[in-house]
């Protein structure tokens, strides 16, 4: 748009501030206006710029603002910045169009020349100023107070509501404080439950294991009287069913392990006709004293080798056909093993548990594979039993990978039946070293023992010196010097125990690993009482190359140093969830109260009756010791002392075949490590350890006689 200074005029002219002045003066001061153009979003002059010039709106809307708080806005016709006439002081707001703008910019040299020889116009002008001055001072107080008016509401509301946030936030915290405090009570209860559920199953396997060595060591006792052959194949039977129900029996009494699904299987080879058989000789007699038929058959067409746990498929069919057997009155019990499907090297089967017994309604059937659960209270009190064998079955068939099914009708019997699936074995096993061909390849052996048990020491020592030709043995009674040995000295491999003072076999090993040279890569075994999982792996972790358990058995001992010998110092691995199973069970136990038994010391020392002379003998006066030592600590309240007197005495009654009081000693000893234990239930159980140990005393004694 053009605009003429005659039109220019006519609008200066509409502004109060130039409506009184002269036609001429005004003619000209509209000619020296400058004319600008600015689009939407321009600024046409800043909150602080220098105010140089008055504008006049001639074109589009324009705002007046301080940042984002916007205090007029203006139109055509408008005009602002009229201080910058009196004074180049900063500008109080910033001026922005908001839409395409034409402006008529008079600047404050124009306004003094045009007006400066006419000082009565300029004293109206001035005057009019100063009252628009006035004015709009008074206009900006009063938004600055309603500005401030509304941060104080603004301030006050969200102080309250800030007030309120911290209110509820407090609230909260107690909250969460209180049911910390609830949780760690419950903790605290539940540990204590368990603790107190641990104790009672430890105290039942005492129970438990007491008839059950009699069993053993009995059967042990009649197999070497030169029995018939057929007294030989029953005691056999009752041999290998009491081995296979001991293992089965630790399992059964972990029963944290149990609730934390821990059970493994051991994958081996199987036989599963073996297995049937196995099963029919251990019920057959409770069958016949019955008078069931009681029978078993087994498909020709499976594989007679497959890979699978031989013992947990055997204590699975056992608990089916047992609670047949023990549920049946008249009539029959068949166990039947059949090939649905052999395909790629696997094989599926199906067994099945029939019997003509009690049976059972749909009602009891909702519960039969319940823990601790049976049919109903008339079936507990007439049959007996726990409840735990359908439920232990179950999850032993879904490690297998299978479920497990039953049918059954009241009065007439029942069927239990799983079907699993194995790999086929090669039926192919690695021919094993005997005795005599491990002794001959570890002759000359140089052998460092770190032991500080004196009893455990003559053990090693006398059963190494009797089993390999030749060999070279050293002891020494703690970590520190084993490693001063092995810095010294070249050894074949440390057996290294894992407590033991001044430096443990853990810390030991450390250092070991740590030497230069071949001293650093001496193979080194573990003697450990414990060889759970986590004991195992945290010695190989350390750098030992295997683990032998106390006490040990000769086998396992040469198998031992026969493998890290062929092994070049590889170590083997536990993974996550693996059991470390020593090649065989702990033999023969006792009872604390019970009479000890020499069936393991006759083990242990292979029958010669000299070494088991000297090693009753050790432990008559280790136990002489142990006992004031024991009863000091526990009268002073010592417990470190009582811990360190129950650990020195424990690996003893291991050897010398208390196996029960050993494992007692070990609870006593985890119950003062982990500051668990009540005074009255460590007072019990330490009590019983001693009376254990004192009516062992005479009766070693007269072994001696």
């Amino acid at each position: 748009m053009h605009i003429t200074t005659s039109a220019l005029a006519l609008k200066l002219r509409g502004m109060d501030l130039f409506r009184s002045m002269p036609e001429p003066l005004l003619l000209e001061l509209a000619q020296k206006c400058g004319i600008e153009r600015m689009q939407t979003g321009d600024t046409i002059f800043r909150k602080d710029d220098p105010g140089r010039s008055l504008y006049l709106l001639l074109e589009g809307d324009a705002k007046v603002h301080d940042g984002d708080y916007v205090v007029a806005n203006m139109s055509v016709g408008s005009c602002f910045g009229e201080m910058a006439l009196l004074d180049e002081g900063p500008r109080s707001m910033s001026v922005t169009a908001i839409a395409p703008a034409l402006l008529a910019r008079i600047d404050r040299e124009i306004f003094f020349e045009v007006l400066g020889d006419h000082p009565d116009v300029m004293e109206q002008i001035v005057g009019l100023l100063t009252r628009r001055l006035r004015f709009q001072t008074d206009q900006t107080l009063a938004q600055l107070r309603r500005r401030e008016e509304e941060l104080t509401r603004l301030v006050d509301e969200r102080t309250a509501e800030l007030i309120r946030q911290k209110e509820e936030a407090e609230h909260l915290r107690a909250k969460a404080e209180a049911q910390m405090r609830e949780a760690e009570f419950q903790r605290q209860r539940a540990e204590q439950s368990e603790r107190f559920e641990q104790q009672f199953l430890a105290n039942m396997s005492h129970e438990l294991r007491t008839p059950m060595n009699a069993v053993m060591g009995m059967t042990n006792l009649l197999l070497q009287k030169n029995p018939r052959d057929d007294q030989r194949r029953y005691l056999d039977s009752i041999r290998q069913s009491s081995e296979a129900l001991l293992v089965i029996l630790n399992d059964i009494l972990d029963i944290s392990k149990i609730q934390a699904g821990r059970l493994e299987l051991e994958w081996t080879d199987l036989n599963v006709a073996q297995i049937l058989d196995n099963v029919f000789t251990t019920l057959q007699f409770r069958a016949e004293e019955k008078g069931l038929l009681f029978q078993v058959d087994c498909d020709p067409d499976i594989p007679p080798a497959l890979s699978g746990d031989p013992v947990r498929l055997q204590q699975i069919l056992i608990n089916l056909a047992g609670n047949a057997v023990k549920f049946t009155e008249k009539g029959r019990i068949n166990v039947i093993a059949r090939l649905l499907e052999q395909n790629a090297g696997r094989c599926r089967l199906r067994f099945e548990v029939t019997d003509t017994g009690i049976g059972m309604t749909a009602e009891q059937l909702a519960i039969v594979f319940e823990s601790f659960r049976q049919a109903s209270s008339d079936t507990t009190r007439k049959y007996g039993g726990t409840g735990l064998g359908l439920s232990i079955s179950k999850q032993l068939v879904e490690l297998f990978g299978g479920r497990i099914d039953v049918e059954s009708t009241p009065g007439e019997g029942s069927t239990f039946g799983f079907e699993i699936e194995l790999a086929v074995g090669t039926g192919q096993r690695k021919p094993e070293t005997s005795a005599a061909e491990a002794a001959d390849a570890l002759r000359g052996m140089r052998i460092l023992v770190a032991e500080d048990n004196y009893f455990n020491q003559v053990v090693a020592i006398e059963t190494l010196e009797m089993l390999i030709p030749e060999v070279v043995v050293h002891a020494v009674e703690n970590g520190q010097e084993a490693l001063n040995r092995v810095k010294s000295e070249p050894y074949d491999v440390v057996l290294m125990d894992v407590t033991m003072p001044v430096m443990d076999g853990l810390e030991a090993t450390r250092a070991i690993r740590e030497l230069p040279g071949p001293a650093g890569l001496v193979p080194i075994i573990a003697f450990t009482a414990s060889v759970t999982n986590k004991e195992v792996k945290k010695c190989l972790s350390t750098g030992m190359n295997a683990c032998v358990p106390k006490p040990f058995k000769d086998a396992e001992l040469l198998g031992a140093l026969l493998a890290v010998k062929t092994s070049n110092g590889q170590t083997p691995s536990v993974g996550e969830g693996e059991e470390y199973r020593p090649e065989n069970p702990e033999a023969g136990s006792s009872e604390p109260n019970g009479a000890p038994q020499l069936a393991f010391l006759e083990q242990l020392t292979g029958g010669n009756p000299a070494r088991m002379r000297k090693y009753i003998g050790l432990y008559l006066d280790s136990a002489a010791a142990a006992i004031p030592n024991i009863e000091a600590a526990l009268a002073a309240g010592d417990h470190e002392a009582l811990r360190r007197a129950v650990h020195t005495i424990k690996p003893q009654l291991r050897m010398i075949g208390m196996g029960d009081a050993a494992e007692l000693a070990q609870a006593i000893e985890t119950m003062v490590k982990e500051g668990a234990a009540d005074r009255a239930l460590l007072t019990g159980q330490v009590d019983r350890l001693l009376a254990a140990i004192r009516h062992s005393v005479p009766v070693f004694q007269s072994y001696l006689v």
